[in-house]
């Protein structure tokens, strides 16, 4: 490879990761203002770059940890804002409902498929039906 070559993709590289640098520090200021939670997972997402990425760049790494420590956990709903348990089973009773109907149409097209499959074998078989 020619030197100007290498030089060329040298450059090319190194302004890749820089962009992908300021890219994650806007990022963890936009986190930071929005006061969500600041993982490693969002601000990679948020700044289109690799977990990996964050992780081998020491100050973002750093940054992201000392911000991740600096928040609070998310707080417990009041008992009033909680689902009841008459809610839950109603929730509960309604799933198992659906989980029934669904079982029942299961059975049904396979009852289908099994006809149009007894179907198609008299059709290859050249008897009539």
């Amino acid at each position: 490879m020619n030197p100007k070559r290498a030089f060329a993709l040298r450059e090319a590289a190194a302004a890749r990761s820089t962009g992908a640098v300021e890219r994650a520090r806007r990022a963890l200021i936009a986190l930071e203002r929005e006061g969500g939670m600041i993982t490693f997972a969002l601000v990679a997402t948020r700044a289109r770059v690799s977990r990996q990425f964050l992780y081998s760049h020491p100050e973002l790494r750093a940054e992201i940890e000392r911000q991740r420590g600096q928040q609070r956990p998310p707080a417990r709903l009041p008992m009033g804002a909680r689902a009841g348990d008459e809610s839950i089973r109603v929730r509960l009773r309604v799933a198992l409902d659906e989980n029934k109907r669904l079982r029942q149409e299961i059975a049904a097209l396979r009852d289908e498929l099994a006809v149009a499959h007894g179907r198609v074998r008299e059709f290859e078989l050249g008897t009539p039906a």
